[in-house]
């Protein structure tokens, strides 16, 4: 299996939507701050790999930003694809 290969500032935001996904985090915590996040991790993301710092930037915050009119368990399932698009960049088997 491919090792997954992950700077300081993707790490933290797949962490970071991670938490939701299984839960560990409520919405309205991360509606709030995963723009900010981005913003403030974006230029590192991108230095680390420009493939994922992409799909977290056009693909999950695209999502983010259509989210209003989705259940919780909508939203979740919607980042799933996009989240598992990061890895498989990370790991060299996407694209």
């Amino acid at each position: 299996m491919a090792r997954v290969r992950a700077g300081k500032n993707i790490a933290f935001m797949m962490n970071f939507v991670c938490d939701f996904i299984d839960e560990r985090m409520d919405r309205l915590s991360f509606e709030l701050d995963f723009e900010h996040y981005l913003n403030e991790k974006y230029d590192g993301m991108h230095r680390e790999n420009k493939e994922a710092a992409e799909v977290f930037a056009e693909r999950i915050g695209d999502i983010v930003d259509a989210s209003e009119n989705m259940t919780d368990d909508e939203f979740r399932d919607a980042l799933c694809d996009p989240y598992d698009l990061v890895l498989d960049i990370l790991k060299g088997i996407a694209y």
